[in-house]
């Protein structure tokens, strides 16, 4: 209940900001539709078909803004122009793909809801009608009729998007979420790091020429030792390391392999011996075999994977089956 709240919350912040933006979009005052160009097949209010249900522009042009307001939050409003792409791409462009996939996924999920018996509760609906009425209450009639802002469409897009969350969740109740505990571990370590190259001002590196490794063997040896001998490894750790940390949280497949295999022997409160890899020579010191927290949501993110891999799977199986159309004309013009 919480999450669909929350979830209402924000799309209600961005139906208040599709106003602004709407306001500017249109090319009549009075009627943003008059002018807008179609394609042979459609209405000029009908931006797209996914399996033959109709999207409107208007319901295309929320989530659009939808989109926009997170990453002008993020970047800013000059970004639109920039190109991100060795074709030219601009990022408004990129948005437009982005709104499509969007929009594509909603439309379809929604079928899908249909083939795994899938409908909204009673405190779907009851949250539903609450954020509409919330979102109309904040607009006048003439401002709802100016910009076709209907309550059917507020309804319909808020249906839409519990209603596919709850799709997903359903589907991937049958997923395959089992793991190893080892690729879910996550364990605790401080360490010393002792670099084995030369760096310019420029960042450029050059590696250490085998005596000056000969030097840096003797000194990390000479750490090792002063490192078992210190009451607090953490602190020491933290006076010859040439590491920004000395801390790390990881898993086994965040380490390279020599790491890898003598961390994670290590016992808690144990030290490793002197490892080498292609960067320099560390020093581990295991503070923690398991991290709890860490661990934890390791574990939630791996099913989270397993489950969306598992719905992607049928998501583009029923894709590939249905037929999408594009007002090209509106499309090019949005």
């Amino acid at each position: 209940m919480k999450g669909k709240r929350n979830q209402g919350i924000r799309l209600l912040a961005v139906f208040a900001m599709l106003l602004v933006c709407l306001c500017a979009c249109g090319k009549d005052s009075k009627d943003p539709k008059k002018n807008l160009p179609t394609s042979e097949g459609f209405t000029n209010d009908v931006l797209m078909r996914v399996g033959g249900v109709d999207v409107s522009y208007a319901e295309a042009n929320i989530y659009l803004q939808s989109m926009r307001e997170e990453v002008e939050a993020l970047y800013g409003s000059e970004i639109w122009d920039l190109k991100f792409t060795s074709e030219g791409k601009t990022y408004s462009a990129l948005m437009k793909d982005r709104l499509l996939e969007k929009i594509t996924y909603i439309k379809l999920v929604c079928h899908m809801a249909d083939e795994f018996d899938v409908k909204l509760g009673a405190d779907d609906i009851l949250n539903v009608n609450d954020y509409t009425q919330q979102y109309l209450s904040g607009i006048t009639e003439e401002t709802a009729k100016k910009y076709g802002i209907t309550e059917d469409l507020i309804r319909s897009i808020y249906n839409d998007n519990v209603l596919a969350e709850k799709t997903y969740r359903t589907i991937t109740l049958n997923a395959d979420t089992s793991y190893s505990e080892i690729e879910v571990l996550r364990a605790k370590f401080y360490y010393i790091y002792l670099k084995n190259y030369y760096e310019d001002a420029d960042g450029n590196k050059t590696p250490f020429t085998d005596a000056d490794m000969q030097t840096l063997r003797t000194k990390a040896d000479g750490y090792l030792a002063s490192a078992k001998g210190a009451q607090d490894f953490y602190n020491y750790a933290k006076t010859v390391t040439e590491a920004g940390s000395v801390e790390m949280t990881v898993g086994r497949a965040d380490l390279k392999t020599n790491s890898r295999t003598a961390a994670f022997a290590l016992k808690k409160g144990e030290i490793s011996r002197v490892i080498e890899e292609e960067d320099g020579l560390y020093i581990f010191f295991c503070a923690e075999e398991k991290d709890e927290a860490a661990t934890q949501a390791a574990e939630e993110a791996r099913i989270e994977e397993l489950s969306r891999a598992y719905f992607n799977a049928l998501y583009d199986k029923w894709k590939a089956n249905v037929k999408i159309e594009l007002n090209q004309a509106l499309w090019d013009a949005m």
